[in-house]
């Protein structure tokens, strides 16, 4: 007697796949906002302390403050990780057969969507420059310009820059999961979650 199966799931779509990735990321940043938004005050604080006061700094301080921002960044990105990927169920169901492999099989099977991925990053990357960067400036008293600057390079450390580094671990995530289900063997331990 023929074994009864269900049929196996279809397989993810490369768009749908570089689409799950932002709004994930996106729903991530918003559970950890204070996390996210906590420790990217560093960042934003020395952007906007430099923006206004960079020129009368000493080297020295210049440089210490930016330490301690690209290190608040780390710290940042760090703790994503502890938080999104290794604390993640479907990351964890594939461990046994390693980051390598997992990253592999995903970069193999969905590379499309890698691409695509990176062309949306790139997309919020031109809307969030060309917008506050260059069209808004435009309107804005030239009396005023420094403190623009100032807030702007602060919100964006708090807001773009922050998400960007949800997105990029969120990314890490979805091919440790997803890859993971590439592997021989996985719609045996479960398949898709």
């Amino acid at each position: 007697m023929p074994e009864n199966t269900a049929p196996a799931p279809p397989e993810p779509t490369h768009l749908r796949l570089a689409l799950e990735v932002p709004r994930w990321a996106w729903g991530a940043y918003l559970r950890h906002l204070p996390l996210v938004a906590g420790v990217s005050l560093v960042p934003a604080a020395e952007r906007f302390a430099v923006a206004l006061w960079g020129d009368s700094l000493a080297p020295a301080t210049h440089t210490a403050l930016e330490v301690l921002a690209q290190s608040a960044r780390v710290v940042l990105v760090v703790l994503l990780v502890r938080v999104l990927v290794l604390a993640d169920a479907e990351v964890r169901a594939g461990a046994a057969a390693g980051f390598g492999p997992r990253i592999q099989a995903f970069l193999d099977r969905r590379w499309p969507s890698v691409v695509l991925q990176a062309g949306l990053l790139l997309a919020l990357t031109a809307v969030s420059t060309v917008v506050p960067e260059w069209l808004v400036p435009l309107w804005i008293p030239a009396s005023a310009h420094d403190l623009y600057w100032a807030v702007l390079l602060a919100a964006k450390n708090v807001t773009v820059i922050a998400f960007a580094l949800v997105w990029v671990v969120a990314a890490v995530r979805q091919a440790l999961a997803e890859g993971g289900r590439l592997l021989p063997g996985a719609a045996r331990s479960g398949g898709r979650g």
